[in-house]
């Protein structure tokens, strides 16, 4: 027969292991619980001067806030974005607009140059050298491996753009005009208070997780109400 020490013994492991597997649960449900976005306090964010697709009076406004140092920035704008083009921009339903986001410092201010020099000297390939830059950016890459430099900017510019001239490209992404304006994109960032790269924001509503496409859906449908 057990002791009665035995039994209180085995009633405190198992009260233990309960205890545990609560408090386990507990740390999962904390981790996994995405916040819903703030809808109370949005509006459309000023894109004025920042690279735009669509239509101009569409009703629903969609900005990507992107690093090109971020790797989920690269799978948002490859995987995502051709998407959300095809669905809403060409459709006429949303129009895009992106702003670059300068979290790691110099590097990204080398892709930030480069998008605004491609922007205001072949405005027409700008979204296919966002997606061929991206594109360049090693798969194994973490926010702190520097791959981007002159060269390689001014490199996949030229294999996308025809009648790319080079010297020009350089000129203009060391420009006041190109600096200034990087200048205002990173106060529209402070603005917004983004921490996370990349920012997806509709109509002025930030998404609290940018690869929920449902949730995109959603809020995208909201406002062709």
């Amino acid at each position: 027969m057990k002791s009665k020490n035995n039994r209180n013994s085995n009633k405190s492991k198992i009260i233990a292991i309960a205890l545990g597997l609560v408090a386990i649960i507990g740390i999962i449900l904390v981790f996994s619980y995405t916040p819903e976005p703030d809808k109370e306090n949005a509006k459309p964010l000023n894109m004025e001067g920042q690279p735009t697709i669509g239509e101009k009076n569409a009703k629903v406004q969609i900005v990507e806030m992107g690093d090109i140092m971020c790797p989920a920035c690269k799978v948002w704008s490859l995987e995502f974005f051709p998407v959300i083009k095809e669905k809403y921009i060409d459709t006429g339903k949303a129009n895009f607009s992106f702003t670059n986001v300068l979290f790691h410092e110099e590097p990204s201010k080398i892709g930030a140059q480069a998008f605004e020099a491609v922007y205001e000297l072949y405005p027409d390939y700008f979204w296919d050298y966002v997606h061929n830059l991206y594109q360049e950016q090693p798969e194994t890459s973490n926010h702190d491996e520097v791959w981007i430099n002159q060269d390689v900017v001014v490199d996949v510019a030229g294999k996308t753009i025809p009648n790319f001239n080079k010297d020009e490209f350089i000129t203009k992404m060391n420009s006041q005009e190109v600096l200034d304006q990087i200048s205002k994109d990173d106060s529209l960032v402070e603005e917004t208070g983004l921490k996370l790269t990349p920012g997806i924001f509709i109509n002025g509503v930030e998404l609290t997780d940018p690869f929920d496409m449902n949730k995109i859906d959603e809020l995208i449908q909201d406002g062709l109400k």
